[in-house]
């Protein structure tokens, strides 16, 4: 008898990947932990403050002055203050300082970062339209987030307040970004 066939709609970066899986029944999923999707979310944030941090220090061009501080550098030092806000309340909501611990927080980033092309060497414009792009996507994965977490009935009333925040002051730089890529 064939065994049932799962599409997965993989929440890949750059290239959206189908997966399909082969269980035999309900029972052979596995489903993630409320502190594994938390984990997930902060390497992709930290990829993103990266890629913004690297973006800030190779800028170049006739708006460099804008970019290098208002824009890039804007973002990416308010993207660590995120994180460390992520952080904080995963282990405090989910009682899991595993979520802190910066091997998982790598990999995860590393995961994310495997999909995107480095700012450096580019363009001025092409910086800025990846940038948009990075950006539209992290706007998706926190929304995203919250919806596993909110099914996995494991969204608290804070946690959902701070990713929504998260998520609405990362829409703002999609705006900036959005603003940046205009002719």
């Amino acid at each position: 008898m064939n065994s049932p066939m799962i599409n997965v709609a993989a929440m890949n970066v750059a290239k959206p990947v189908e997966m399909v899986v082969d269980v035999n029944s309900l029972e052979d999923l596995i489903i993630p932990t409320p502190s594994e999707i938390i984990s997930v979310y902060i390497g992709f944030v930290r990829a993103y403050h990266l890629w913004m941090h690297a973006a800030h220090n190779v800028t170049k061009g006739p708006g460099f002055a804008g970019d290098h501080e208002l824009l890039y550098g804007k973002i990416y030092t308010e993207v660590q203050d995120q994180i460390d806000r992520i952080i904080e309340k995963g282990v405090g909501v989910y009682k899991d300082e595993g979520i802190a611990c910066p091997m998982k927080i790598i990999e995860s980033a590393a995961l994310a970062m495997e999909q995107w092309e480095s700012p450096s060497d580019q363009c001025s414009e092409r910086i800025a339209e990846l940038a948009l792009i990075y950006t539209s996507q992290l706007v998706k994965v926190g929304e995203g987030t919250a919806t596993i977490l909110e099914d996995l009935e494991a969204l608290s009333y804070g946690m959902d307040n701070m990713l929504a925040d998260l998520v609405d002051v990362h829409e703002n730089y999609v705006y900036l970004l959005q603003q940046r890529n205009k002719s």
